[in-house]
């Protein structure tokens, strides 16, 4: 969420000396974590108010010379091309220096001076998209440069004090917010530094007295909404919004729309209260609050026309108008012919809200607020903010109706705390006064008596938030700051630890994945729909009953499609690489651990080779059970079924897959570019030895010698069966090793040339050339006997 520090002067007068990010600071210590501070004007730096003073055509051309006055730095000729330059306009100049960006520009621009047609250009006249200010400046109709009609400026005064973008805008953590709803509005935290810097908080508006009417609301649903307020605005304009509320809301990120949609919004970042505006022409009285019926679709404000059936709706004698609490409709909403607003705000069930916009698939503003159960009581606030800022900008607008049905209203939470209580947690003594005195600050009524305190929280922190006495600590030791406690250092005894026993096998197997030059990720236990058609095991799957989004219901059966995404998103990152992870999984629905590793790069061959080989150190230097690697497997997966073995431990169990990705999976995850390799292994499937035999080995006294052949083998005919059969061909082979493969250009097809070395040798004494080359030709003849290969 984003802050304004202008925006908070309005309601606590922050000391002027006070920094950004002292308050960032400040904040982050004792509410709410800042994650940093933006400066909106930086990114106007040289640009300036400019008087166009004169425009003439440029003739055979849709150009303009343009004459521009820059007050202090002076006339100046600009060439442009808009069609709304006229005189007398004021604009928004770009001087040599500044940074633009121009459309159908690659990347930004920067100004300067440059000759078109023959006439030295100084500078640019520039569009809101040129400048970053479309949120500011809304584009209407044809594009063109920004006409500053409604500002009022000098020639030449900087862009960004004009429009009050020197500002320090704070960028809030929203996870630290989660349980502080009263924190979701400008309000709501100057209280907050007024209570930390002892401060007052300003007297906020009053709606007064507002005419009642009884025909605008039925009888919401209790269990759906807890209050209900109809207010109706008779002699309405809806025209564009005054600068300084359309620059307010641009830097907290939200763009401008309409004079009646901007001050909805406006209340609510002011506020922390949603609200929406109606176009009465569109409604049919009285409006109300029910669950959605069977075959109702409501066409939203954003296009889609979702099936409401069961979910919390705003409908009036006709139709379905709102999701209650995310989206409002589009056939209600206020266009330029609007001349009566029909203004609801309500106080919906949170946990509701927050399903409704799940299975809707949208995330508001709107929706943030409401899932943090605001209290009902916060209406009044917006309220009287609308009314107020309606009476200042449209004078002749008039409140004509006024209805309010509360079906719960939001009790407040009362408790006692005893005082050693809090010292005692805190280690620090701390009277009744300065307690009451922190409390009260934050709008808790105290009462002493004794050693307790009877406390009374405000509505605004009665919704969830302060409910156990643990919660007055934390209050306390906050508004005290944390770094004012003096550091007492624990006692510790140290005693000597019993040997440690075997590290875990999850902790091993990471140890030697890094040790092979993978890198560990980690991702989310659940698998995006759009995965399943590359998952081995797509049935039978948990289904999360609160899913983050309607396409991640499902707990992942396995874990290479998640890191076939890790692939695609640090692809732009390295050509070649390899990552891996440990992790649960949900095959069958039962819980399973696995791991599995993926491997970017060019050469296919060179890659699934590592991965054999990282598989075998595993087996190697983790002291596992052997395991056995048998050629291909079928059915679905991400898997080339032409290129993939299967791992099976020594009791003829399938422990897990190494292969080459196919087309279809790096389609899916969005690898656009290489080949990837990928293995996953059931670790609880994998079985360790209780314990580990050492043997010496010497060696050699005499050197070794050796040969290195080549044979054209069948496909068919594998490494591992060639390996095998010449490993115990004579007593003096000591190693054979694979050199490459190579096929091609005078290899016949289904056929590969296959290179390898052996290796020979005596402990005894040095081999003679007699005995090594009569070891060759046992090789050879073996190779011809068993495998039919031909020795190139």
């Amino acid at each position: 969420m984003k802050v304004s520090i202008e925006w908070l002067r309005d309601y606590v007068d922050l000391p002027p000396d006070l920094t950004p990010e002292r308050i960032m600071h400040d904040l982050t210590l004792s509410t709410v974590e800042v994650e940093g501070v933006e400066y909106p004007g930086r990114a106007l730096a040289g640009l300036v108010v400019g008087a166009v003073t004169a425009v003439e055509p440029v003739p055979g051309t849709h150009l303009h010379r343009v004459m521009v006055d820059a007050g202090a730095q002076g006339q100046r000729q600009v060439v442009c091309g808009a069609a709304n330059v006229h005189v007398g306009m004021r604009s928004v100049l770009a001087l040599p220096g500044a940074t633009i960006a121009p459309k159908g520009a690659g990347a930004p621009l920067k100004v300067d001076v440059v000759e078109m047609r023959g006439l030295r250009s100084e500078g640019v006249l520039c569009a809101a998209d040129e400048v970053g200010l479309e949120a500011v400046f809304p584009v209407s109709g044809e594009r063109g440069i920004i006409d500053l009609v409604d500002v009022v400026a000098s020639p030449g005064d900087d862009l960004a004090g004009v429009i009050g973008f020197d500002d320090a805008v704070l960028e809030i953590d929203n996870k630290s917010l989660t349980n502080r709803p009263d924190l979701w509005g400008h309000v709501g935290l100057a209280r907050e530094f007024a209570a930390i810097y002892g401060l007052v908080l300003k007297p906020q508006p009053q709606s007064g007295n507002l005419p009642e009417r009884t025909d605008l609301l039925g009888s919401p649903d209790a269990a759906l909404c807890n209050r209900f307020t109809a207010t109706v605005f008779e002699n309405v304009e809806v025209t564009t919004a005054p600068l300084w509320m359309r620059s307010r809301l641009a830097r907290v990120g939200q763009r401008s729309i309409d004079l009646w949609v901007d001050l909805t919004n406006y209340v609510m970042f002011a506020t922390g209260q949603p609200s929406h505006a109606y176009d009465q022409a569109e409604l049919s009285f009285p409006l109300t609050v029910r669950s959605g019926r069977a075959g109702e679709v409501l066409e939203l404000l954003d296009g889609s026309a979702p099936d409401v059936n069961g979910l919390p709706c705003i409908a009036d004698g006709t139709d379905v108008l709102a999701a209650a609490g995310v989206m409002g409709g589009a056939r209600s909403g206020v266009s330029d012919t609007t001349r009566t607003i029909y203004l609801e705000m309500a106080s919906f069930d949170a946990t509701l809200v927050r399903r409704s916009s799940q299975r809707l698939g949208l995330r508001t503003e709107a929706s943030a607020r409401f899932e943090k159960a605001v209290d009902s009581q916060r209406i009044d606030l917006g309220l009287a903010h609308m009314v107020d800022l309606v009476r200042t900008i449209q004078p002749q607008a008039r409140v004509t109706g006024h209805q309010d049905v509360v079906n719960k209203p939001t009790q407040r939470t009362s408790l006692t705390v005893d005082l050693s209580f809090i010292e005692a947690r805190l280690g620090k003594r701390f009277g009744a006064s300065a307690v009451t005195r922190a409390l009260t600050a934050l709008g808790f009524d105290c009462r002493e008596a004794g050693d307790s305190l009877h406390l009374t929280a405000p509505t605004w922190r009665s919704t969830g938030d302060i409910s156990l006495p643990a919660d007055i600590v934390e209050e306390v030791a906050r508004l005290h700051g944390y770094d004012n406690f003096a550091f007492v250092p624990p006692r510790i005894d140290l005693q000597r630890l019993p040997r440690a026993r075997r590290l875990p096998l999850d902790r091993r197997l990471r140890e030697q994945l890094v040790a092979t030059g993978l890198q560990e990720v980690f991702t989310y236990p659940w698998t995006d729909e759009a995965l399943l058609p590359i998952t081995m095991a797509p049935d039978d799957l948990f289904e999360l009953s609160a899913p983050p989004s309607p396409a991640q219901r499902f707990l992942r059966p396995e874990l290479v499609p998640g890191l076939l995404e890790v692939v695609a998103r640090n692809q732009h990152l390295e050509e070649a690489f390899g990552v891996f992870e440990v992790g649960a999984i949900f095959p069958g629905r039962r819980e399973a651990r696995s791991l599995a590793a993926a491997l970017i790069g060019d050469d296919p061959q060179s890659l699934f080779a590592r991965a054999k080989g990282v598989l075998e150190s595993l087996v190697r230097n983790l002291h596992l059970h052997p395991i056995q690697l048998r050629v291909g497997r079928h059915g679905q997966g991400w898997y080339d079924e032409h290129a993939v073995l299967t791992v099976v431990a020594a009791s003829g169990e399938e422990v897990g897959l190494l292969g080459r990705v196919n087309a279809r999976a790096r389609r899916a995850t969005g690898i656009k570019r290489g080949d990837v390799v990928a293995l996953e292994l059931r670790v609880d499937r994998l079985r360790e030895y209780a314990t580990r035999e050492n043997r010496y080995t010497p060696l050699p006294i005499y050197p070794e010698t050796g040969f290195d052949l080549t044979f054209v083998l069948a496909d068919s005919v594998l490494w591992q069966s060639v390996y095998e059969a010449l490993s115990p061909v004579d007593p003096t082979v000591r190693a054979v090793h694979w050199l490459g493969e190579y096929r091609g250009k005078g290899i016949e097809t289904g056929h590969r040339a296959l290179s390898l070395r052996v290796t020979l040798g005596r402990s005894d004494r040095t081999l003679t050339a007699e005995e090594a080359e009569s070891v060759r030709q046992t090789v050879i003849n073996r190779v011809r006997a068993d495998f039919a290969g031909v020795q190139r």
